[in-house]
């Protein structure tokens, strides 16, 4: 099974077209989602990187994920995951 792209900006998982952000002239972004990139520009680009993470982690939890998925997400998303993405180093 092919391991999705992650969003450089949130590590959000990307498996369908849908989830994936576009560029200025419509196409989709290779790097982010619909959730950060739209148009060729960032969405929420005034936050801080603490903002940032602090609105992200509340979208995941907020989500329609299961508890489990819930539990290892909380371990897993850390602000030095975040620093690790592209948009982020």
């Amino acid at each position: 099974m092919a391991k999705p792209n992650l969003c450089q900006s949130c590590g959000m998982p990307m498996k369908v077209s849908s989830d994936f952000g576009t560029e200025k002239d419509g196409t989709p972004s290779e790097k982010y989602c619909h959730h950060c990139y739209q148009n060729g520009e960032w969405k929420h680009s005034d936050l801080t990187f603490d903002e940032f993470y602090a609105l992200s982690l509340k979208k995941f939890q907020e989500s329609d994920m299961n508890r489990v998925e819930k539990f290892f997400l909380n371990k897993m998303y850390t602000k030095k995951f975040l620093k690790k993405l592209e948009r982020w180093r």
